[in-house]
């Protein structure tokens, strides 16, 4: 414990910091000495005696786990699950087994802000975890196991039977239904019989082809999609780690593909962002990781955060697996990244360079009952602003320029 780095370590003595947190000068003596480690509640209030933050006090490295980096901010399990309102099952589950609550799909963002650390620490830790060491390593024998009985089978795609015991092994260590385990492997198992099909295609040519040129082509694609397909199928586990930790419900992952498909991203050289209130009703179901949030004037915008945007990309294929029935993402078509839009899809605010669109669901709604009603639709954003929209029109005006019957929301 580092308690000689300390700011006041100059002016305060020994006996005066063990007054102020209630322990002896010989505890203070071995805290320094690094003879003892406090608990958690002695961590914070030393932490508040000398006002810095509890993790100054701890000698943090690159081993700490969950369980190491929740003890450094001075808190107990107990304390964080009384923060986080969850039970003291889910918690133990997901300190000791990486394991992420079902249905809290924030609940990563909301442990790294209890315990004051970035996401991106956080999946480290969890990382170091050996209950998910173990997983990975198990899971990767479970996945080769089914890859191996499935992909080569001939006839329609159907992927892993729901009684196979490997994937009902694989779903109970994430702690997950076995159907929706299915599913997600369904895709991924299906991913890879595709790239063993183009492998067998060249392995065909090779074989068989008159044309030496040809044949010498298409044994270098064999191999190529055989190093793809064993490439693909070791991440496949890591890819399902990643994807349980922060999978969301099909009705926030459609507002996340909103939002990509207006291109409201971070990478979007035009700067565009989505009017949230046009978005969604409630703005807290959208996470912090994924969704950036902002205030032009006084219009709340967001837009998929870096990653939030990787997330859509690497994980679309298996939210389309789980959800069939929501929108899809729809890829980039230029060569800057952004999509192709009408003049009449963005708009600014007075003074403002920020490009502000509306959501493609609720603009092509209110396009349609302009056409059928030959009337102008009113979208409040604010109360200071509306949106007048037209057939093939878009335009910004302050709200005490119209009166406020009539409106469309």
């Amino acid at each position: 414990m580092n308690l000689n780095g300390r700011p006041d370590a100059a002016s305060m003595t020994a006996d005066e910091l063990a007054r102020l947190v209630g322990a002896t000068k010989a505890q203070i003596l071995a805290y320094e000495n690094g003879h003892r480690v406090p608990d958690p509640p002695r961590v914070r209030a030393l932490a508040q005696a000398l006002n810095i933050h509890p993790w100054q006090l701890m000698n943090v490295n690159s081993s700490w786990t969950v369980p190491d980096y929740r003890r450094g901010a001075g808190l107990r399990a107990q304390d964080v699950v009384g923060l986080l309102g969850v039970s003291p099952k889910n918690y133990r589950r997901f300190e000791n087994e990486g394991i992420i609550p079902s249905r809290r799909p924030q609940f990563m963002d909301e442990v790294a802000s209890v315990l004051g650390m970035s996401r991106r620490l956080l999946e480290q830790a969890i990382d170091r975890t050996p209950a998910v060491k173990r997983r990975q390593a198990r899971a990767s024998e479970l996945v080769v196991a089914m890859a191996e009985r499935y992909v080569p089978r001939p006839g329609p795609w159907r992927g892993p039977a729901l009684d196979d015991p490997n994937l009902i092994e694989l779903a109970a260590s994430y702690g997950r239904p076995v159907q929706r385990i299915r599913r997600v492997l369904a895709y991924e198992l299906g991913q890879l019989r595709q790239k063993q099909v183009r492998a067998q295609r060249e392995r065909v040519i090779a074989d068989y082809d008159t044309d030496r040129h040809r044949q010498a082509g298409a044994r270098q694609a064999t191999e190529r999609w055989y190093e793809v397909y064993d490439s693909s199928l070791v991440q496949i586990p890591r890819r399902l780690e990643r994807f349980h930790r922060t999978a969301q419900p099909s009705d926030v992952w459609q507002l996340v593909v909103d939002l990509y498909n207006v291109d409201a991203t971070w990478r979007s050289d035009a700067g565009v962002w989505a009017v949230t209130e046009l978005l969604c009703s409630d703005s807290k179901v959208l996470s912090p990781y994924l969704v950036e949030r902002h205030t032009v004037e006084d219009v709340s915008v967001c837009r998929l955060s870096t990653a939030g945007t990787r997330h859509v990309s690497a994980f679309g294929g298996l939210y389309g697996a789980l959800y069939p029935g929501v929108r899809r993402p729809i890829r980039p078509i230029s060569h800057g990244g952004a999509r192709q839009r009408g003049a009449s899809d963005t708009f600014s605010l007075p003074n403002r360079t920020e490009r502000l669109v509306v959501p493609q669901p609720l603009l092509e709604t209110a396009r349609r009952v302009a056409t059928d009603t030959k009337s102008v639709i009113r979208l409040r954003l604010s109360t200071r602003f509306d949106l007048m929209l037209g057939t093939n029109s878009l335009s910004l005006v302050a709200t005490d320029e119209f009166p406020p019957a009539d409106d469309h929301d």
